[in-house]
């Protein structure tokens, strides 16, 4: 079967073209390698087109010319009929149809290449949707995979340039994987509807576990107005601007504050409903890290201050990168970056093209990101493109600036004092401030073995040693702070150094007192 099918795919690449050599020979702006990959992709089937479409929301993976391409993949393949439906049913509840379902519509409301959902009605009277997978869809999608893993091997390395293939499908197979688990997005509404719990104008539909299964789930019914659906949404007496404020502030909460995100909120899967924005299809979600949103804070922030290194130092903090990184050119590509946007209104500034610029310099430089990256951009893409039409007379960056300084405060404080930052700098405080007595101690053997002259007036030389040794106290005293301070701020996360972690707070705390005071008293003095 899997020898019978391999020769099928071999057969598709080899009529659009994909298995010819002489492509490598033409110039860039001719090579069709996207298109033809895109054509063979729609002749392979449900499970080729879904594989392509995953590429496609992975523009840290592929070229861009990969990514435009694949996106106009649709699924052209017809829906289940009634017989494929209720087996499917029956093979996923075996209460069965009748047992579990007031009245089930037999006409899909939508049919997709992995599954197709119909609406329903509970035994309690709740309307709902029933999201069912195509019948072996999964282990199609898998074996495919396996297939282009294996051909992968055999892929000439002009065939995507600066790609590895290999790589590239490897990461795919784990995300398709996870989505094709029901499950998994059972999991990922309950936990976006927990975090947004207290958000008064954000809706979640309920998800309900006991029809839940690996290919089966069954959702609330959300019987609402598309997002872009502007003359009904103003019809029903909704304020356009104020529902696109809404909808940024309650993604930039999703990013920054839970870490937690809908990583596909194009129109179609945001509705209005009751004064609510409600989120639907949470087949995609995006997860940052704590010390992740932390490095995106301080990019954000060198980008508004036009700091180079701290840009190219976030940069290395939410990338993996080998030996032969060229930190110079890293360096150059960034501060050019930063020079295209040297004097622009923020208001007129676009996330998105930060993002894109950003993942720009990545591939330029060889640096991998999180793919969490990639679908960070693409949903704020999807996100300020709503914004911008229901409310192109409002400031993005002042609006998310304000929701920063009113809502973050203590959580932006935590994320800067998360176990990953503390540990890096103070690996770089004790790594460097260890080292300071004993360079202090060669520069002096260096200049009494008279092998660096010091052309200077030693007067008062006595008296700019205790300068000298007072400047030196000081730094000592800030380095011992400091290191408590961190120290002490990194066990109170810890269960059972509570004690030790007051310990250390408090000495840090009392040093700090001391610096205060003696700075106090020099200025009296």
């Amino acid at each position: 079967m899997a020898s019978k099918r391999l020769r099928h795919v071999l057969k598709v690449f080899s009529s659009v073209g994909l298995l010819s050599y002489r492509e490598k020979h033409l110039p860039q702006d001719q090579q069709t390698t996207p298109v033809k990959l895109r054509q063979a992709f729609e002749q392979l089937g449900p499970s080729f087109v879904k594989i392509g479409q995953i590429l496609s929301t992975r523009s840290d993976l592929l070229p861009e010319a990969y990514i435009r391409e694949l996106s106009k993949l649709q699924s052209s393949v017809p829906p289940l009929n009634k017989e494929e439906v209720m087996t499917a049913i029956r093979r996923e509840l075996p209460s069965g149809l009748s047992d579990s379902f007031l009245d089930f519509s037999e006409e899909p409301l939508a049919s997709g290449s992995v599954a197709q959902t119909h609406r329903a009605r509970l035994l309690s009277g709740q309307e709902v949707i029933v999201k069912i997978q195509r019948p072996g869809i999964d282990e199609v999608v898998k074996e495919d995979i396996q297939l282009l893993i294996k051909l992968a091997r055999h892929i000439p390395k002009h065939f995507i340039p600066m790609v590895d293939v290999q790589e590239v499908l490897e990461n795919l197979r784990e995300t398709l994987i996870k989505e094709l688990d029901f499950r998994n997005e059972a999991e990922a509404m309950k936990r976006f509807k927990a975090n947004n719990r207290a958000v008064a104008c954000l809706g979640v539909p309920k998800v309900y576990d006991t029809f839940t299964t690996p290919h089966l789930i069954v959702e609330e019914y959300i019987d609402g107005i598309p997002l872009n659906d502007y003359s009904q949404l103003i019809e029903a007496g909704y304020d356009l601007e104020d529902v696109g404020k809404k909808l940024m502030l309650s993604f930039i909460k999703q990013v920054f504050k839970d870490g937690y995100f809908h990583g596909d909120p194009h129109p179609g899967n945001l509705l209005v409903r009751d004064g609510k924005i409600c989120f639907i299809d949470f087949g995609i979600m995006g997860e940052l890290e704590v010390g992740m949103r932390a490095s995106l804070n301080d990019i954000l922030y060198s980008f508004t201050a036009q700091d180079v290194d701290g840009m190219t130092k976030a940069i290395l903090s939410v990338t993996q990168f080998d030996n032969g990184l060229n930190r110079a050119v890293l360096s150059q590509d960034v501060e050019q970056m930063l020079g295209r946007y040297s004097g622009v209104d923020l208001g007129s500034l676009s996330m998105t093209d930060l993002l894109e610029d950003l993942l720009a310099i990545f591939q330029k430089n060889h640096l991998k990101a999180s793919s969490q990256i990639t679908i960070l951009e693409k949903a704020s893409l999807q996100i300020e493109g709503i914004f911008r039409e229901l409310a192109p007379n409002m400031d993005l960056m002042t609006l998310a600036k304000d929701y920063f300084l009113e809502n973050m405060g203590p959580d932006m404080l935590k994320q800067a004092l998360n176990k990953e930052s503390i540990l890096i700098e103070l690996f770089y405080l004790i790594r460097n401030g260890k080292n300071i007595p004993r360079r202090l101690h060669q520069l002096l053997e260096q200049i009494l073995n008279g092998r660096i002259v010091v052309n200077h007036d030693f007067i008062n030389f006595s008296g700019r040693i205790k300068v000298f040794e007072k400047v030196l106290n000081n730094l000592v005293l800030a380095l011992l702070t400091l290191g408590f301070l961190l120290s002490g701020a990194l066990l109170a996360n810890k269960s059972g150094f509570e004690n030790l972690a007051w310990l250390f707070l408090g000495l840090g705390t009392f040093l700090a007192l001391i610096t205060v005071v003696r700075i106090i008293f020099k200025k009296k003095g």
